[in-house]
């Protein structure tokens, strides 16, 4: 059993938004990995720089990767969970695991071999294969601290909504540095700073949250990976959420894939002007993060997350008619210097995607926090990273198929600015698989009340013996 939650001291302010910071490293590398490789392997639209695989090849690729990733999630909570060190449970996999996850980010950036060649395809195989072995190591107990380090719904959505900060400034600087390194095929060294910055980020969490002194010391748990994955998978509560937010990842992460598209060959706007209709949707989202605490205050995480995935479903199939909505270009002149900016109502669908998006950001952690914590009063057992790891474990398979699906609409009905049907599907076909998990999740069973009552299997007897609810 875990040491009494009593006697451990509150996380400080500035440690928290050390925590914080790690989620910048995750944000730099998943979102560059997501943004920009299928963009950087398989562009049509530079003679320059002919792709250096087609597109059926690298979805393939990718979605290998994801598979053999998939089975390492759930066993690498499962050791988290019952690891003992003196740096505590989560720290090891972290303090370990950041450097290779950063070298083998950037080596995907540079292929030794010639392009459209086997060679290639087996280097991006491979290398990204490691990559996102190395983020699971990494990011699953790094996760998993969440629930152990702040223990009140309050904290957990204020430090929820701290790496969400730092996510937005991570998510911020791979949007903008396209502006400095366009194209980005003639600039691969733009991912060096990524690294780097990743690198920083997640080792500020090893030096600055010493998790066995707001953790405490567990004592060792005896049980098998298998029961620890019953468990998991006969939780209610965790079943529900978790289908719903797999089926919000197939639309939201496919369409994430594919915004380079959306920008280059819909909009037709250059590389460069990604930062611009970002920050749109950045304006938005930390606007959202005011109401979205508001909300969860006076009424329930199921709510605004339910609120979320309904706005979301109901906005994704416009981006259809994005390439009907006629850009009017504006000479600006600031300071001396002139600039040139796109006037469209697309801003407005970019705009209204924030809110959806922030919900999404910022409920997901705190939700499993949630269910964590009833699972530790019906089994007394402390059980974070396993909970994450069967959640990464079936993300990383929707994620795979997100390529996949990616590649079938490109591959079918074209990806050029000539034939762009494949890119203006994104939208219609992201929107069904979004408001499919809008439904799923109305079931969810939990709330705040739910949390606080005592619900282990004596007190639903006492209940019952008394009478009272």
């Amino acid at each position: 059993m875990a040491q009494s939650k009593a006697n451990l001291p509150k996380l400080p302010l500035w440690r928290g938004i050390l925590y914080s910071s790690g989620n910048m490293s995750s944000q730099l590398l998943q979102w560059s990995f997501g943004m920009f490789l299928t963009y950087y392997y398989c562009s049509q639209d530079n003679p320059e720089y002919p792709p250096l695989l087609k597109i059926s090849i690298v979805s393939t690729a990718l979605f290998i990767g994801r598979f053999v990733d998939g089975f390492l999630e759930p066993i690498v909570g499962y050791f988290s969970d019952r690891t003992r060190t003196r740096w505590g449970r989560r720290m090891p996999f972290i303090m370990f695991g950041g450097l290779p996850m950063c070298a083998f980010f950037l080596l995907m950036w540079f292929p030794p071999f010639p392009p459209n060649t086997l060679g290639t395809a087996l280097w991006l195989i491979v290398i990204q294969t490691f990559f996102w072995l190395c983020i699971t190591l990494v990011f699953c107990p790094y996760l998993a601290l969440l629930g152990e380090i702040v223990r009140t719904s309050e904290e957990r959505i204020l430090l929820s909504q701290l790496m969400q900060i730092f996510l937005l400034v991570g998510t911020g600087v791979v949007m903008a540095l396209p502006a400095f390194f366009e194209p980005i095929r003639a600039h691969p060294q733009m991912f060096i700073i990524i690294a780097a910055m990743g690198f920083v980020s997640i080792y500020a969490v090893v030096l600055g949250v010493p998790e066995t002194k707001y953790c405490g010391e567990h004592e060792a748990d005896h049980y098998s990976i298998m029961d620890a994955l019953k468990w998991t998978f006969t939780n209610k509560a965790f079943l529900i959420f978790v289908i719903s937010s797999l089926f919000m990842l197939l639309g939201f992460q496919t369409l994430m894939n594919g915004l380079m598209f959306v920008i280059t060959v819909l909009l037709r706007l250059p590389e460069s002007y990604l930062p611009l209709l970002f920050g749109v949707i950045v304006i938005s989202i930390v606007i959202s993060f005011v109401i979205i605490f508001k909300l969860a205050d006076k009424y329930t995480k199921k709510f605004v997350y339910s609120l979320g995935n309904g706005m979301m479903a109901l906005i994704l199939p416009f981006m259809f008619v994005l390439d009907r909505i006629p850009i009017h270009w504006v000479n600006l002149n600031l300071a001396g210097l002139s600039l040139k900016l796109p006037l469209t109502w697309g801003y407005a669908v970019f705009f209204l995607t924030g809110f959806p998006v922030a919900v999404i950001m910022c409920m997901g952690l705190p939700i499993i926090a949630d269910i964590a914590d009833y699972d530790e009063k019906l089994y007394g057992k402390r059980r974070e990273a396993i909970f994450f790891g069967a959640q990464g474990f079936l993300q990383k398979y929707a994620i795979a198929f997100t390529f996949l699906i990616q590649g079938f609409l490109f591959e079918r009905y074209g990806y050029s600015m000539e034939n762009n049907m494949g890119v203006k599907l994104l939208g219609p076909v992201t929107g069904v698989f979004v408001l499919i998990g809008f439904f799923i999740f109305l079931f969810y069973p939990l709330n705040e009340r739910t949390l606080q009552l005592d619900d282990t299997p004596a007190a639903r007897l006492l209940r019952r013996l008394t009478g009272k609810k």
